[in-house]
């Protein structure tokens, strides 16, 4: 892959309203994004392995198992193999979302209700700052001289 042509986003959409993952999916792929969905809680985490997502949309209720127990079952546990960022997408009120985001350590929060273009643009928007973040995390890492991995000679 060329500098010119930067990786293409992942997304992972969580939810159980068929149409909504079906919808989302649709526009996000439009906009160049590679999209997996899912509407399972019970398989999620072979799920996020294979998908390798930046960014997790995850809705909250659920049938069997509930969105909140993705974070009662530990999000580092969950999220091992994947450093992605999780935005919880719910149609709860946005202050309900929000408390609900700050209680579980969730990444953001992006209502349902929001118009459809507006989440197309906060996704995109949330998968270069995790790339920026991520690259910055990378640079930090390699610059650090306490760090245990040994580095070539200056």
């Amino acid at each position: 892959m060329s500098a010119h042509n930067p990786p293409r986003g992942r997304v992972l959409i969580v939810d159980d309203q068929i149409e909504i993952l079906a919808g989302m999916k649709a526009l996000l792929e439009a906009e160049g994004l590679d999209v997996t969905t899912h509407d399972s809680m019970i398989t999620l985490p072979l799920v996020i392995r294979d998908a390798n997502p930046d960014l997790i949309l995850l809705d909250l209720s659920f049938g069997a198992l509930s969105g909140e127990s993705f974070f009662r079952l530990g999000r580092e546990r969950l999220l091992r193999k994947t450093d992605a960022m999780v935005v919880l997408f719910s149609g709860l009120p946005l202050s309900q979302l929000a408390a609900k985001a700050e209680e579980f350590g969730a990444d953001g929060v992006i209502p349902k209700s929001d118009d459809t273009m507006q989440i197309v643009a906060r996704v995109k928007t949330l998968i270069k700052q995790h790339r920026y973040l991520r690259i910055a995390r990378e640079r930090t890492a390699f610059s650090d001289p306490t760090r245990t991995a040994s580095a070539p000679p200056s």
